[in-house]
């Protein structure tokens, strides 16, 4: 289950994140309501979903292949592609649907978008460094 929970995610301090697909790095910067509208509905649906995949294929103790049986049907597919592929557009307005159904993707990266894209939407806010002596007078 490593490259389900463990995503190729990238980051770097002065850029927006990236993730992942096709084997290719691509900056996913802070979405417009353009893209919040496609991308936020579906995460809502999704994410509740992968969570239980996870759950379950951890519990039962499948690789990778049980957690994609688990989760992967056509619909949620589509809906994988179509939120990546939305969020894409956003830094690349020129990347169209056609192109990216073309790209040698493979679904754990689909999978793996999911944190970086609902992060990039305002679904999720950014980690916080911990101050330790923060709260303590």
């Amino acid at each position: 289950m490593n490259a389900a929970m463990h995503p190729a995610v990238e980051s770097a301090s002065n850029q927006d994140p990236a993730i992942i697909l096709a084997g290719r790095s691509w900056p996913v910067p802070r979405l417009a309501p353009r893209q919040n509208k496609i991308v936020v509905p579906v995460l809502l649906r999704l994410i509740p979903r992968i969570l239980r995949a996870r759950d379950e294929a951890l519990a039962a103790q499948e690789s990778d292949l049980g957690y994609l049986g688990r989760l992967v049907d056509e619909a949620t597919y589509e809906q994988l592609a179509t939120i990546a592929h939305t969020a894409l557009t956003r830094a690349r307005p020129d990347l169209t649907r056609a192109e990216f159904d073309d790209m040698s993707v493979e679904t754990l990266e689909l999978i793996g978008a999911v944190f970086v894209i609902a992060r990039q939407a305002g679904l999720l806010r950014p980690a916080q460094p911990r101050n330790p002596g923060a709260g303590h007078e």
